[in-house]
């Protein structure tokens, strides 16, 4: 049986992925806690390097629209999450273990008739929810890199985060 709970991370899951391939950064940010941080924190080392133990909703947001990651109009992004499983640690936190399949393609401009590059990923997303309000939300996630396809490492051009 589906459970009110079950449903309630589904969802933050899949607007968690669709939020960054429609780059819908009011999306995104509705999903998070107003500070995403330990035990979940921002791991992004695998990613690109970088690793946040505390962030606020409003950085995490600015990170991941900016325009040398996600938010480069020019790449485009489908993150497909396949089997998940779930562990409740209380009654106001959550851990999701995802697959994740995260296609990449760069154009050469915004009419998208040339692609310039293609990345894809396939992971293991670890995500960390928390009740507040009676409300779940996304408050970490980590994901754990299996292998590329292709040029990921030249799919994005780079940002300088503003915090260590």
């Amino acid at each position: 049986m589906l459970t009110p709970d079950y449903l309630a991370l589904s969802e933050i899951t899949f607007e968690w992925g669709d939020s960054y391939d429609a780059k819908d950064w009011r999306r995104l940010g509705a999903i998070l806690t107003p500070t995403l941080m330990s035990p979940g924190q921002v791991d992004y080392t695998e990613v690109n390097g970088h690793m946040w133990e505390a962030m606020a909703r409003e950085e995490f947001v600015s990170i991941m629209s900016h325009v040398g990651f996600v938010g480069d109009p020019l790449v485009h992004t489908q993150h497909h999450i396949g089997a998940s499983k779930w562990q409740k640690i209380s009654e106001e936190e959550a851990v999701g273990y995802h697959q994740l399949r995260a296609a990449h393609q760069r154009y050469t401009g915004p009419d998208r008739r040339v692609v310039e590059n293609k990345g894809h990923g396939y992971a293991m997303i670890k995500h960390f929810y928390r009740r507040i309000d009676g409300e779940w939300k996304l408050g970490g996630l980590r994901p754990t890199i299996r292998w590329n396809e292709f040029e990921a490492e030249r799919i994005f051009r780079g940002f300088e985060p503003t915090s260590p």
